[in-house]
C-alpha cells in the first residue's frame, strides 16, 4: 500500500524474485506502464542483469507496436551502473524529450512504430 501511496519514499527495495516481479510490475504501472520501466538485478562486485520490466511481449512481436522505451532506459541504467554516467544521462534526456514531443508508440497515445520511436530517440542522442 505504501508503495502506491508514496513511491518516492523508497530508494531501494530488497525482495525475493516472486515479490520483486510483483513490485516491479506495480512500479511500472505507477510510472506510466510496463513499456516505460527499466529494471536491474544488481549484485555488486558480481554479474548484474539488466532487462526491461515488460519482458518479450510475444503478442506484439513483429508488429512494430512494442514500446522500446523500457529497453532503452534499461541500457541507460546499465551504463550508469558501469560508470558511464554521461552516456546514461544522454539517453535519459533523449527519451524524456521524445516523450514530451509525443514521439511515442500507441500505448502512450502516439502513432509511431517501435522502430520510429527508437530512431527518434537515437537522433536526439546524436543531436540530429
Amino acid at each position: 500500500m505504501f508503495m502506491v501511496l508514496n513511491p518516492a519514499q523508497y530508494d531501494v527495495i530488497v525482495s525475493n524474485n516472486l515479490f520483486g516481479d510483483i513490485l516491479t510490475d506495480l512500479g511500472a504501472a505507477i510510472q506510466g506502464g510496463l513499456g516505460l520501466a527499466a529494471s536491474g538485478n544488481i549484485h555488486p562486485g558480481r554479474v548484474s542483469l539488466f532487462e526491461p520490466v515488460h519482458g518479450s511481449a510475444p503478442p506484439l512481436a513483429g508488429k512494430g507496436k512494442a514500446n522500446p522505451v523500457g529497453a532503452i532506459l534499461t541500457s541507460a541504467m546499465m551504463l550508469e551502473y558501469l560508470g558511464h554516467k554521461k552516456a546514461s544521462e544522454a539517453i535519459g534526456k533523449a527519451v524524456s524529450e521524445a516523450i514530451s514531443h509525443d514521439e511515442t508508440t500507441p500505448d502512450l497515445g502516439g502513432v509511431l512504430s517501435t522502430e520510429q520511436v527508437g530512431t527518434a530517440i537515437l537522433q536526439r542522442i546524436n543531436g540530429d
